[in-house]
């Protein structure tokens, strides 16, 4: 690119292309900016002019972009944290004052209470902040690596697209919860046939319906065949099954501080010590993950993870939901 074209871009037509590789909608896409759709149209025509690619194609699921739009959006977290440096004046990440958008990822096994956990510490932290909180689904990984999303909490570790770090953030250990009143309640400790005997609920990623869970392919390698009874990858519909039927549900130990007030018991379970825990972690770009608002947005994290640790590891605490404040 010659220095004349360089300077004849619009920075602003650059957040625009971010957005659009998101949403692949331009009336999304200037819902979440605040604008027309008339002008992201017409910034996307411009940008189109300045890359001499389309890179957008209309498709029935809305726009995809072009390989040569992939390569540009995984190179502009870099290049806007770089540009953002330079008019900082060195100076640090100020929460309280920004007012642009923290859009995150969980996969939905984990959302309660963690989720509404880290959405009062960064309405607290930044109240002009816009917060997204969405499901982990097969798209997450590559939009993390893009800088469409900010930053993503999964099970740790995943296979996902190179140029991701994935950071451990707690090790839960693996419980399976029923509705109180079970009869598996009654039993001091729960055994690999009380599971294999009973229907399965199974909370799914949005996008990973196909594939099996932990506990199926656990119960299969010893000798069972597991009876599910119910799989989503929507949590409170999971949570409505349980209470209303005798099936019981695989969980992250993170949940104990929430559901005694869900009319939902944990089981203690005996001779599940050869199942595999998985540790939880949060994902960044590689590519971003020194930039003072990526290094704010992780300490926020870890400092609730934290917090979170301390509430399951004592069974008499709870959480209870606050209500963000009505400050701004």
């Amino acid at each position: 690119m010659k220095d004349e074209d360089l300077f004849r871009i619009d920075l602003n037509t650059l957040k625009v292309l971010k957005v659009l590789g998101h949403e692949k909608s331009t009336k999304r896409a200037a819902e979440r900016l605040g604008i027309g759709q008339p002008a992201v149209s017409k910034a996307l025509k411009k940008l189109r002019e300045q890359f001499n690619d389309p890179l957008f194609n209309k498709t029935l699921h809305g726009l995809e972009p072009t390989p040569m739009c992939e390569l540009v959006m995984s190179l502009l977290p870099r290049v806007m944290g770089q540009i953002n440096d330079l008019f900082s004046d060195h100076k640090s990440f100020d929460p309280s004052t920004y007012e642009g958008n923290i859009s995150i990822h969980i996969n939905p096994s984990l959302c309660h209470p963690f989720s509404m956990m880290l959405i009062n510490a960064l309405h607290s932290a930044a109240p002009n902040a816009s917060l997204i909180l969405d499901d982990w689904t097969t798209t997450s990984d590559q939009q993390i690596k893009n800088g469409a999303i900010d930053l993503g909490i999964n099970f740790y570790p995943l296979k996902t697209v190179p140029g991701l770090k994935q950071t451990i953030i707690c090790q839960p250990t693996f419980k399976f919860c029923c509705r109180k009143g079970h009869p598996l309640t009654q039993k001091e400790a729960i055994t690999v046939e009380d599971i294999a005997n009973s229907p399965l609920v199974l909370v799914s990623m949005a996008g990973y319906s196909g594939s099996e869970s932990i506990t199926e392919s656990y119960l299969k390698r010893l000798g069972y065949l597991p009876n599910v009874l119910f799989r989503s990858d929507k949590l409170d519909a999971c949570a409505d099954v349980i209470r209303s039927t005798d099936a019981i549900i695989p969980v992250s130990e993170i949940v104990q501080p929430v559901i005694d007030n869900e009319g939902i018991a944990v089981l203690e379970l005996q001779g599940f010590g050869d199942i595999r825990n998985h540790s939880i972690a949060y994902f960044v770009s590689a590519q971003t993950e020194d930039s003072q608002f990526l290094t704010w947005l992780t300490s926020i994290v870890e400092k609730q993870a934290n917090d979170l640790i301390d509430l399951y590891s004592d069974k008499n605490q709870s959480y209870n939901y606050a209500q963000l404040s009505n400050s701004g």
